[in-house]
């Protein structure tokens, strides 16, 4: 929604694995990555069209950005989870509830996150799991992953058919506090329709932020993430009063 652009970011040959297996380097646009190494990542639809990502906590619980969820009706949303292309394959499922955090404002990075609760649960498998919250917040130096089919040049509006990643490290966010995680953007970012999608620490692929509100690599060089591990004691309060 907010991010205007993903680059490439080449650091360690991104986990320098086989071609294969994790993200695959390219000059401008991130790195293809399949779904089976973030089976957590789902695109979240209004009707058939992506608006946003998201990540799986349980079989009939979701997390997206608050802001996703601005002027969309109900009815029209679902999510696709299971599947490293755009627009088919995986398993389709209705929302039945969409929970945005009671303090958010537009435009907000602070509380920009919100729980959804799937009409039927997810059939896990290798392409579809959930992912657990970390347990503390990554340092400032730390390299995490933030995966999407967001737009992969600046000032465009183009989704990317195959899901992208891109290793971006956590700097300081000045005053914008603890609720916030800023990643550094100057050789990577999220993007415009990669809102709502996971941030994930290296060092266990737990889930640390949830794609809010960005900037242009060219500007001041910072993307902010809602920090879940300090919003986690909401997560679980809202997803115990809203599912059966």
């Amino acid at each position: 929604m907010y991010f205007k652009c993903l680059t490439s970011l080449s650091i360690f040959g991104l986990l320098s694995a086989a071609r294969d297996s994790r993200p695959e380097e390219r000059i401008i646009g991130g790195h293809a990555i399949l779904i089976e190494h973030v089976p957590w990542q789902v695109s979240l639809l209004r009707k058939t069209s992506h608006i946003c990502g998201g990540a799986i906590l349980s079989d009939r619980v979701i997390l997206t950005a608050g802001h996703c969820l601005e002027n969309e009706n109900l009815e029209d949303l679902s999510i696709r989870a299971g599947s490293s292309l755009l627009k088919k394959g995986g398993q389709v499922v209705k929302v039945l509830k969409a929970i945005p955090h009671e303090k958010y404002v537009f435009q907000t990075a602070p509380f920009d996150i919100a729980v959804l609760i799937l009409e039927s649960p997810l059939k896990f498998n290798s392409r579809v799991q959930k992912i657990d919250i970390a347990d503390e917040t990554p340092p400032v130096g730390n390299m995490t992953l933030v995966t999407g089919w967001g737009c992969t040049r600046y000032n465009t509006s183009f989704s990317w058919p195959i899901l992208q990643g891109v290793h971006v490290a956590v700097i300081d966010c000045g005053d914008q506090g603890s609720d916030v995680i800023c990643a550094d953007t100057r050789r990577g970012t999220a993007c415009q329709g990669d809102s709502g999608g996971p941030l994930v620490r290296l060092t266990d692929f737990k889930l640390i932020g949830i794609v809010s509100l960005g900037t242009d690599v060219h500007e001041e060089g910072r993307g902010r993430y809602v920090n879940t591990v300090s919003l986690i004691d909401w997560i679980s309060s809202t997803v115990t009063e809203n599912i059966g």
